[in-house]
Parts: C-alpha cells; sequence; structure tokens
C-alpha cells in the first residue's frame, strides 16, 4: 500500500493557522503538522493541540524569515536586521543574503530547544520554512544525524544526499504551492485527476506533501504572502471526496513519526 504524508505547514504562525490546521487534521485528510517555534502563536498551537488532538503529530518547521529568532540576535548576524528580527524572503530571493552554516546550526539547535520547552522533547522531525540553500540543507543533515532525527532536505537541487540511518526510503516530495499548475491554492480536482501523480510513484518510497491550510487573520494578512489559497486549500483538504479518493485508491496517510524503518518491517 502506498503510504502518503499530508503535512500542514506554519503551525504556530497565528492563531487563524493554528485553528485550520486542527481543522484540517480533525476533518480532513492531514496526518502531520509542523510548528514555528519561535513565533508568540506556537504556545497558542501546542496548548490547542493538546486539548483538540493529542495524537496530532508535531514536528518543526524551522522558521529563519519571521519574527525574532530563538537564538541570541547578536550571534547571528547575517540572519537578521538592526532590530534583531528575521530578514523577511525577498532579502535571500534579491540574493542580499546568503546563509551561514555556524549560524543556520546555532538557530535551528535554539529552535528545538524552544520546541521541547513547548513539547517537552525535541522534534522528531525538522524543516526549513520557505527559503533555504545547500548550506541549509547540509546543517539539517549533520542535525539529524547528530541528533537520530528525521529531517527533509528540500533546498540543494538534484543533488542526493546519503539515507538517514534508521529511517524509510523517501520518495516524491512535493511542495505544493510551488508547483506551477497550482495558481490559488489545491483544488479537489486535482486530486480526483490525480495531478499530483500520487497513483504513479514506488509503493516502497513515502510520498510527502506540504499544504498551506489555515483561517485567515490580521497577523497572516500583515506577514505572509500566502493568504486566500490558504482557505481554498484547507476547504480541499476537509473534502469528503477528497478522502474517499484517498481510501479508495489504497492510499495511506502516515505521518514523520513512522518513518523508523522498524515501523514498515524494514
Amino acid at each position: 500500500m502506498q503510504k502518503i504524508i499530508i503535512n500542514a505547514d506554519d503551525f504556530g504562525m497565528s492563531k487563524g493557522i493554528n485553528y485550520g490546521v486542527m481543522e484540517a487534521y480533525l476533518n480532513g485528510v492531514v496526518s502531520s503538522t509542523l510548528l514555528m517555534p519561535n513565533l508568540e502563536a506556537a504556545e497558542h498551537a501546542v496548548k490547542l493541540a493538546k486539548v483538540a488532538c493529542p495524537d496530532l503529530f508535531i514536528g518543526q518547521h524551522t522558521n529563519f524569515l519571521l519574527g525574532k529568532p530563538c537564538s541570541d540576535p547578536a550571534k547571528i548576524p547575517s540572519m537578521v536586521d538592526k532590530n534583531g528580527d528575521f530578514h523577511r524572503s525577498v532579502y535571500y530571493r534579491s540574493g542580499k543574503g546568503h546563509f551561514v552554516y555556524d549560524e543556520v546550526r546555532l538557530e535551528t539547535i535554539a529552535q528545538m530547544e524552544r520546541f521541547k520547552e513547548l513539547l517537552g522533547h525535541f522534534p522528531e522531525h525538522i524543516d526549513c520554512h520557505a527559503v533555504g540553500d545547500e548550506i541549509v540543507d547540509q546543517a539539517f543533515y549533520d542535525i539529524a544525524l547528530e541528533y537520530g532525527i528525521h529531517t527533509t532536505l528540500k533546498y540543494s537541487g538534484d543533488k542526493v544526499w546519503p539515507s538517514l540511518p534508521g529511517y524509510v526510503e523517501m520518495g516524491l516530495l512535493l511542495e505544493v504551492n510551488g508547483l506551477p499548475f497550482i495558481e490559488n491554492g489545491t483544488l479537489v480536482e486535482n486530486f480526483l485527476r490525480d495531478d499530483f501523480g500520487l497513483l504513479r510513484q514506488d509503493s516502497e518510497k513515502v510520498i510527502e506533501m506540504h499544504f498551506d491550510a489555515g483561517f485567515l487573520d490580521q497577523f497572516v494578512l500583515d506577514n505572509s504572502s500566502m493568504t486566500t489559497p490558504r482557505c481554498r486549500e484547507l476547504a480541499t483538504l476537509c473534502d469528503p471526496r477528497v478522502r474517499d479518493w484517498f481510501d479508495a485508491n489504497g492510499l495511506e496517510r502516515v505521518h514523520f513519526g513512522d518513518l523508523k524503518l522498524g515501523d514498515f518491517g524494514g
């Protein structure tokens, strides 16, 4: 049976996003979420999840683009502005900013420590929010090996990284809102037509899909370029036709905590 992770990103960005992730998990097909530990709404996210769905898998969506860092800003000077806030994505996409390995490592581990403060344990999975490069991937790979956790490496182009010891091999990775045919959030029809090619994948490998589902609030409107598509995405992921399509085609939804070889009979 083909296994697939349906992940809702940006947990902890805002209360609206937090409520949307809960909706997508409780009434939709989402199987996991990733927390942005440095943001103020992260604490709200964790408290909400503990009450509404304590079995929800929560990993870390390491954030270098919004708010203040968890480490001392003076120790990561390339990542912050004069106010000690993270540079926004346009800073990197314009070519002005470049990631520094030691700073990426320091801040990632600081966010892992904050994650532990909130949830009582280190994350079992980490990835990076929105912008990165091969330096970021190298830092994440090294941290994953050091802490014995899983990571998703998104920013190295065609480079093939060695497999993480003790984890199953991953297959198709889709950052859905970066796909050329997704213009205003994922539609139900994108699943029903199998636009993502989910039914044509190697069933021995796990598919990983990332969505940006959530309700809008003022924080999102003020701080994110992804606004109304989040609402479309949420509606799609909660549509019964999508769940029925998954079931009819034998797609088993799993989460990052299921990826250890023993859990897959490897």
